[in-house]
């Protein structure tokens, strides 16, 4: 009895050390990933580095030097260099060239959940990561059905090709990558502080059916908040839009003002800048509207202030352009590919820092000027943030 006892446990024990082995001997399943901080360094720039045109210093860039993670600021005509170890300036350094990462332009058969189909001949570009020791691939997705410009995913895979993993995300890729270290751009401060946040690849024990189906499911709700953002928006429901009748440009602005007894501060400055910049408004698709209980009240409202200057000028007397959020101050239409992407009555301490860069260009980083008669749209510092 006991022998045969002892040979049971013996086939159990055998079974069960061929089944570990062969649980170990299986590919893995996909899981979730996530991209965490694990590091925090602030690099203070020195004032003359920092720039004098705009609100923010932005880098421009990630190198190294001397075996040296360094920021690139570009900024007053000049490059400054800062050490990401100590986040402060480096001397005597000019003109390094950017290292890039190691990357490969291929076709992989891969089960990727987020696209169309479950698995599928994927043509993508993938970029090294030494750290991690896998490669990335970014998938963007079409802003025209989905609407957001930062919806995308990285599709993670290891080195033999495998798929590990997808990390859906709202939010843009990091801001610089060498290969070897991931860093994002977290909160700038006071011109003068640029706060970086280090980045390392983390396998999560979430499950990944279940992350995988929210991530469809908030693609899917993009796309409906989408479609009736594009009802709601279109210039084609907008009876001031039908007013104006504007030509046929990509990016055009609607700026109201409202006749008023008194002239607010608002008015004022507003008033004050269209004139001083007549030239480029009278070129650039800027449209006025002049709200008025008649013609004759909106005509007198044009001469007293000096608004004759201006060329496209139009008369609401049915009170088209009235809001519930009141007539104080002017309103301010932008639209951009066919869609109102903004609609708003700024407040006076608004209107220099939130609305003339709008009206003046084609974002908060972009400005028209006239050059050889021509208007145009000159970037500023920070121009490839998102507006």
């Amino acid at each position: 009895m006991y022998m045969r006892k002892s040979a049971m446990l013996f086939l159990i024990v055998a079974a069960t050390a061929t089944l570990i082995s062969c649980n170990r001997n299986t590919k893995s399943g996909p899981a979730v990933y996530e991209l965490e901080v694990y590091k925090t360094q602030e690099v203070v720039l020195n004032a003359e580095d920092r720039d004098l045109e705009s609100e923010i210093t932005l880098p421009g860039g990630l190198v190294d030097i001397d075996g040296k993670d360094a920021l690139v600021f570009y900024s007053n005509g000049s490059i400054s260099y800062y050490d990401l170890e100590t986040g402060k300036k480096m001397s005597g350094v000019n003109n390094v060239e950017p290292k890039e990462p190691v990357s490969l332009d291929t076709v992989i058969d891969i089960d990727v959940p987020l696209l169309a189909g479950d698995s599928k001949q994927l043509g993508v570009r993938l970029d090294y990561d030494e750290t991690n020791n896998v490669y990335w691939a970014e998938k963007s997705y079409d802003t025209e059905y989905y609407g957001s410009k930062n919806v995308h995913e990285l599709i993670i895979v290891d080195k033999d090709f495998n798929y590990m993993g997808t990390i859906y995300d709202n939010k843009v890729w990091p801001w610089f990558w060498n290969g070897r270290i991931l860093i994002d751009i977290e909160h700038i401060k006071d011109n003068s502080v640029v706060t970086v946040n280090f980045l390392k690849l983390t396998k999560t024990d979430r499950d990944y059916k279940e992350y995988i189906d929210s991530c469809r499911a908030d693609l899917e709700k993009k796309h409906k908040d989408w479609e009736e953002y594009k009802e709601k928006n279109s210039p084609e429901n907008s009876p001031l839009i039908g007013l104006v009748k504007p030509e046929a440009d990509r990016v055009y602005k609607v700026l109201t003002l409202y006749c008023k007894d008194e002239i607010s501060d608002g008015d004022k400055m507003v008033i004050d800048s269209l004139i001083g910049e007549k030239e480029i408004v009278n070129l650039a698709p800027i449209y006025l509207v002049i709200s008025a209980e008649n013609e004759e009240v909106a005509a007198s409202y044009v001469k007293k202030n000096g608004l004759d200057c201006i060329d496209k000028v139009v008369f609401d007397t049915e009170g088209i352009a009235k809001t519930d959020a009141g007539q104080d101050n002017p309103r301010f239409i932008l639209v951009e590919d066919g869609l109102i992407i903004r609609d708003t009555i700024y407040s006076t301490e608004d209107l220099g820092s939130e609305m003339f860069p709008r009206l003046f260009g084609e974002g908060k980083h972009t400005r028209y000027i006239i050059y050889d008669g021509e208007l145009i749209v000159m970037a500023t510092p920070g121009a490839f943030l998102d507006d």
